[in-house]
């Protein structure tokens, strides 16, 4: 008897609990969505001979502007480098520079090694730069006449 009362519980309770279960449902539709990845993008102005100069000369800084743009979709972090192309290497490691953003200095010390310190640029948002190149007083007339020819790099990532 006692079986039969075992069983007959369960049986209740899987009755009662398969009841419980029956609720009216509905349903709503949001179609077409679409969702598009956001895009880095960066230009700059000019877009060649940025840093090009004559007559520079020992103890004397010449400046030059360079605009950086986000035409991207997405906040991004820029950076600015440069590279030797041709030209004579003692001159250009001789070569000093300094750089500013919008009148902070992002980096100070040789072209050769320049890397500038991040700066952030928002979507649509344009900086401004400048370059201020020379030689140090110290450089001597080995230096007379020789020249270097470089690429800036701008090179931009989103910021996370």
């Amino acid at each position: 008897m006692r079986k039969v009362l075992v069983f007959l519980a369960i049986g209740v309770l899987a009755a009662s609990a398969g009841a419980a279960g029956a609720y009216f449902t509905g349903q709503a539709q949001v179609p077409e969505n679409l969702i598009r990845a956001g895009s880095v993008a960066v230009s700059a102005e000019p877009t060649s001979a940025a840093l090009s100069m004559e007559a520079v000369a020992p103890g004397g800084t010449q400046w030059r502007p360079l605009t950086v743009g986000n035409d991207g979709q997405l906040p991004v972090s820029v950076v600015v480098t440069n590279a030797k192309k041709a030209g004579i290497t003692d001159f250009y490691e001789a070569l000093q520079v300094t750089a500013t953003v919008d009148g902070q200095v992002v980096y100070e010390g040789a072209l050769s090694a320049m890397r500038t310190a991040p700066f952030t640029l928002a979507p649509g948002a344009r900086a401004a730069m400048r370059f201020g190149v020379g030689l140090p007083a110290t450089a001597g007339n080995d230096l007379a006449g020789d020249y270097a020819k470089t690429t800036l790099y701008v090179d931009a990532e989103q910021v996370r």
